[in-house]
């Protein structure tokens, strides 16, 4: 690749990494509760793995309880879904909590699109998908979560600037909403009655710090990524 003006002004991985950690050090520390929303893609695998790793190193403000809720689709590969679940038997092995959510039964995919006729999803138009066997099992767990806890929790999320097109436009309309700041982490700071803030610090990662994370750094701590 050609080389450009801005080369030098590019951050590097150890700065995006200590980007994440000033993210997490400024906001973390008024939550006493943090989950962290998993899928196993290669976002929010690395936001797992880096968020364990600044937590051995005593980098970040340690929370009383960490709960990893991992979206169980049952459409994943064999291979990612072998790679997710190594990783939340790392997070119980460090000492933290991991959850699988699920839909139930009858409102999983091939439900909808072989028993009822619901047409296929895509990216643009009709991403009914995931809101159906996602975010509605992992709202319901965290609403658990709440209950048990009773205080709002911190939730941190692997929402990357760079990810998509669709999703960098929904950043551009939720910064600056609701008293949220951009900068180190998207965050979102809710109404008080909520159940969670949301913080996404590994906003400013590009995709190359992600590869780089887990291809290289990642294995060497014990994930199998």
């Amino acid at each position: 690749m050609a080389n450009t003006l801005f080369d030098d002004q590019r951050a590097t991985s150890d700065e995006a990494i200590e980007l994440t950690a000033r993210s997490l050090c400024e906001y973390g520390k008024d939550y006493r509760h943090w989950q962290i929303s998993f899928s196993g893609g290669k976002d929010s695998t690395t936001l797992v793995t880096v968020i364990l790793d600044l937590l051995d190193r005593n980098q970040i403000p340690s929370p009383e309880t960490l709960t990893v809720m991992y979206a169980d689709t049952r459409l994943e590969l064999p291979p990612l879904q072998a790679s997710a679940m190594q990783v939340l038997r790392e997070v119980e092995r460090r000492g933290w909590t991991s959850q699988i959510t699920m839909a139930e039964l009858d409102k999983r995919f091939m439900v909808y699109l072989l028993g009822r006729g619901v047409p296929p999803p895509n990216n643009n138009t009709m991403r009914w998908c995931t809101q159906q066997i996602k975010l509605t099992p992992m709202k319901y767990a965290m609403q658990e979560l709440y209950t048990q806890h009773q205080e709002k929790m911190l939730s941190l999320n692997g929402v990357r600037v760079g990810e998509s097109a669709q999703r960098d436009a929904r950043i551009a309309v939720s910064c600056g909403k609701n008293g949220s700041e951009c900068g180190q982490g998207w965050f979102q700071r809710d109404l008080p009655e909520a159940i969670c803030d949301k913080l996404s610090p590994i906003l400013h990662w590009r995709v190359c710090h992600v590869w780089d994370w887990l291809m290289l750094d990642a294995p060497s701590l014990g994930f199998d990524t």
